[in-house]
């Protein structure tokens, strides 16, 4: 299945999985998720959906940090509970990281359960999106939605409306399509793309860079927006291109990254902010769950992702360096 029609699937990919979870988390205890410190570990797009959860986490009152795998040590106590995001379950960081945390509550969301990684968890939820593509494109939402639900239920925080999320996506998708022959003009060989938010949106700009690279092979990196400010902007200029999700500071960055002509993209739920020159504004509906809004905000830069990659001529050209060892029961390398 083709990158484009796998985003076009969102609606019905997170409908499917918003059933399924829905019945799964009925049955379990997921309290057991509340401890003192909560860490949300994977790799990719994982980890940007962990850092997206780590922000729900942490509105709701809890100590809770995204880690990257390799800084898990068998010898370290970094976290009482040990969230592990994979959608295919077998993520060879991510597994031993699990693996090697018996200790700490182990609780993992993948498509698979018979997978490593939900072999080694205490607590697995398993997704239902589908197919997906590459870049990903449900895998990534569709785990968000599930780490979602589940930190509601572990945490007793009030109900998100899970269940209206599908017409959103379709909603959004719609608002993004309609800017994007404007946005592929202005972004089409850029000598590179940075992504900027904060918070659970700073884990947004990291699945946003990831998208373009693997897309469009456009060099593309986050940046939390205060760190943005510090240095890390001023190489942008008219030859770049810099997308920004936030409704606060990011909106005085945006306009300043306009005034030196550099095209900018901004994900915004902020009122009253019209394109103008190189500046594109993209509003999207507004949620306080830090992890529904995430899921609303990427599906901009999914397309955007698209449309750079068909501009580039890689429509569905698969990845050039073919790995064998990042994933467990992989064929070696040919």
């Amino acid at each position: 299945m083709s990158y484009r029609s796998t985003v076009a699937r969102q609606p019905a990919a997170l409908r499917d999985t918003c059933t399924a979870i829905t019945a799964e988390i009925a049955g379990k205890d997921l309290a057991a998720l509340d401890k003192p410190v909560i860490g949300i570990t994977g790799i990719g797009a994982s980890y940007a959906a962990a850092v997206v959860g780590a922000g729900e986490f942490q509105r709701q009152g809890r100590r809770a940090i995204a880690i990257r795998a390799c800084d898990i040590d068998a010898g370290q106590n970094l976290a009482d509970a040990l969230v592990g995001l994979s959608h295919r379950g077998r993520s060879v960081e991510t597994v031993q990281a699990f693996r090697e945390r018996p200790t700490a509550t182990r609780f993992a969301i993948t498509k698979d359960d018979e997978s490593p990684l939900a072999e080694a968890s205490d607590i697995h939820l398993k997704l239902n999106n589908g197919d997906d593509a590459t870049p990903s494109s449900t895998g990534y939402t569709a785990t968000l939605l599930a780490l979602g639900m589940a930190i509601e239920k572990a945490t007793g925080a009030p109900a998100t409306d899970w269940a209206g999320i599908p017409a959103i996506a379709e909603e959004t998708l719609a608002l993004a399509a309609a800017k994007m022959d404007r946005l592929g003009k202005m972004f089409e060989n850029r000598r590179a793309i940075d992504c900027v938010g904060a918070g659970s949106a700073f884990g947004t700009a990291d699945e946003a860079s990831l998208l373009i690279r693997e897309a469009s092979r456009i060099p593309a990196a986050a940046y939390d927006t205060r760190h943005y400010l510090h240095g890390p902007m001023e190489s942008m200029d008219a030859t770049t291109g810099v997308v920004v999700f936030g409704a606060e500071r990011e909106i005085a960055l945006a306009q300043n990254l306009k005034e030196i002509g550099c095209p900018v993209l901004l994900v915004t739920t902020a009122d009253g902010i019209e394109d103008d020159g190189v500046l594109t504004v993209i509003k999207v509906p507004f949620s306080e769950n830090r992890v529904a809004q995430g899921i609303i905000d990427i599906f901009v830069p999914q397309l955007l992702a698209a449309t750079l990659s068909d501009a580039a001529g890689l429509t569905d050209t698969k990845f050039r360096y073919r790995q064998s060892d990042t994933k467990i029961g992989q064929p070696a390398a040919a």
